[in-house]
């Protein structure tokens, strides 16, 4: 039985101790070439999102909408633009601003008028 719960203990503190990769991605209209870019605490989810949308046929992201009904989920796709892996001693909140902080940076790289709102 010892065996068993030391087991769980070392999943538990490994769970624990995984790193959690956030992100900011852009979705990409290559028909009008508009851009929208978002961030995510989990950059997987991000990718799991879109392809769930594109397999579904429908828009997640509602700045887009007008857009994918006009030109089809094959017109979008996904760039990973950068990641941030947490820091153990982070809290949520502080990645979650850090986050934040780096996709207002991001959009500031692209004009504006190329920009979903």
């Amino acid at each position: 039985m010892s065996g068993v719960a030391k087991s769980r203990k070392d999943l538990l503190r490994e769970y624990r101790e995984r790193t959690q990769t956030g992100g900011i991605y852009a979705i990409r209209n290559s028909v009008s070439g508009k851009v929208l870019i978002q961030s995510t605490t989990v950059i997987s989810k991000a990718e799991n999102l879109l392809t769930f949308s594109k397999a579904t046929g429908s828009c997640v992201h509602p700045p887009v909408a007008d857009d994918w009904k006009e030109h089809g989920a094959g017109a979008f796709s996904l760039e990973i633009l950068e990641t941030l892996d947490k820091k153990i001693e982070q809290t949520d909140a502080e990645f979650r601003d850090d986050i934040r902080a780096l996709e207002d940076l991001w959009r500031e790289k692209f004009p504006s008028d190329s920009l979903y709102r």
